[in-house]
């Protein structure tokens, strides 16, 4: 018997809606449960710049899913009993099987507007808003994207953007039922162990989520001349990432890595749209975010929530559980900029106890720093924790940064960290 679910998205009225588009926003959430789909169709217009997007897109969140939520065990999701077997762990199986059915071709347009404005996709989490203050510092006047979807996630970005509203900063939002979406797929299927996701602080499948967002988007990005569409994503080490079972993967996270922001970008200038996608934190490690948010940007400090089980209290604030993964690593960041963790609703003690069984989500080298300093009460200065990071793929410092930035970003982030390091076999080392 065939179930359905109605998927909406709904933006400010006034912005022109393209059945494209909003029909690649819905795709993208269906791409996080194709491995475990045979067939995928698209009953709207695509052109082959989106069929490209969504095979290449399929094929490596397939592998996403396969590794780290069936063979690498770190979130025991799914019932034992359909996990792979020894044999069955080969790059052929991480890929799937899924295709696509298209059922109308079309050219894209070329002709949409040139853009120049800087939008920030946003939410209660430091990296978006380190973003939004240093572009509004670097006098961008920047858009601020939320995307506010219909369960308890919206109250860690409610927040910032009520206070964005106040203060005047130009606001947009989309609202959707994307998670209720994930919710239901969830529930449809018996390989899921639901005793080990009901509690978890990630999800069980869903490794696709920030293309949703994107996509959602781009009808505003059009309308409004975005030029730089901005994600806040810190720097996660290539070291800390070997291939599992000779299967190149990105740990979970392909949708906030540089290559996906370098696909997505190419995706949008093959559909006529002017604008990249970006990370102006991308070489440098959450600890040092917080770090810079707290410090230079007390007004934005003040509104993080990175808690995806944020409540209310008892006198209407939302508050962050405090003790999940997410939560216990805020708490250690924090600590590192020696800021107050009570004025975003943590408690000052009891950090310590918490982070042997938080199983944190950082890369094992930034963990060792910030354990070793909270334990000693000194954060060692020569650490490349505190440095800006120079790829081995990057000619130069900030070549992922459009060169109109780079001295701007640069400026801010030197007044807080050690200096540039590269990569070398031995690990990472101090410029000269």
């Amino acid at each position: 018997m065939g179930r359905e679910f109605r998927l909406f998205f709904t933006s400010i009225p006034g912005i022109p809606q393209d059945t494209n588009l909003v029909g690649m926003a819905a795709t993208a959430a269906a791409i996080n449960y194709a491995l475990f789909t045979r067939d995928i169709y698209l009953d709207f217009p695509v052109s082959e710049a989106d069929l490209e997007f969504i095979r290449e897109s399929i094929k490596i969140n397939n592998t996403e899913v396969f590794v780290n939520r069936l063979c690498r065990r770190r979130y025991e999701f799914f019932q034992k009993k359909y996990l792979p077997e020894e044999d069955e762990i080969t790059p052929e199986e991480a890929v799937g099987i899924t295709r696509i059915h298209a059922s109308e071709i079309i050219e894209d347009q070329m002709d949409r507007k040139k853009g120049k404005r800087v939008a920030v996709l946003s939410s209660g989490g430091k990296e978006s808003l380190l973003s939004h203050a240093m572009f509004q510092e670097l006098g961008e006047n920047p858009i601020a994207l939320f995307f506010n979807e219909s369960g308890g996630h919206w109250r860690a970005a409610q927040d910032s953007c009520n206070v964005y509203s106040e203060k005047g900063y130009q606001v947009y939002r989309n609202w959707s039922n994307i998670d209720r979406f994930y919710s239901f797929m969830n529930r449809l299927m018996p390989i899921l162990d639901p005793r080990a996701f009901r509690w978890a602080d990630d999800y069980p499948v869903q490794l696709f989520t920030f293309p949703v967002y994107l996509l959602s988007f781009l009808p505003a990005v059009v309308e409004y001349g975005i030029g730089h569409l901005i994600m806040g994503n810190e720097f996660d080490d290539p070291g800390e990432m070997p291939p599992y079972r000779n299967i190149k993967h990105f740990y979970g996270i392909y949708d906030q890595s540089v290559a996906f922001q370098a696909k997505f970008t190419s995706y949008m200038k093959k559909k006529g749209i002017d604008c990249e996608l970006w990370s102006p934190i991308y070489n440098i490690y959450g600890s040092v975010v917080e770090d810079i948010l707290a410090r230079r940007y007390h007004d934005h400090y003040v509104l993080q929530r990175s808690c995806h089980s944020c409540h209310y209290d008892e006198h209407g604030n939302v508050v962050p559980c405090g003790k999940c993964s997410k939560c216990v690593g805020v708490r250690m960041f924090i600590d590192y900029a020696g800021a107050d963790p009570s004025e975003i609703f943590y408690p000052k003690q009891g950090l310590a106890d918490e982070i042997a069984g938080a199983g944190l989500k950082l890369d094992p080298s930034e963990i060792e720093f910030l354990e070793e300093g909270l334990t000693t009460g000194t954060y060692r200065k020569d650490s490349h924790i505190r440095g800006i990071h120079i790829s081995s793929l990057e000619k130069a410092p900030f070549s992922a940064i459009p060169e109109k930035f780079r001295d701007g970003i640069h400026g801010i982030l030197k007044e807080y960290t050690n200096g540039f390091w590269s990569q070398g076999k031995n690990g990472w080392n101090r410029v000269k």
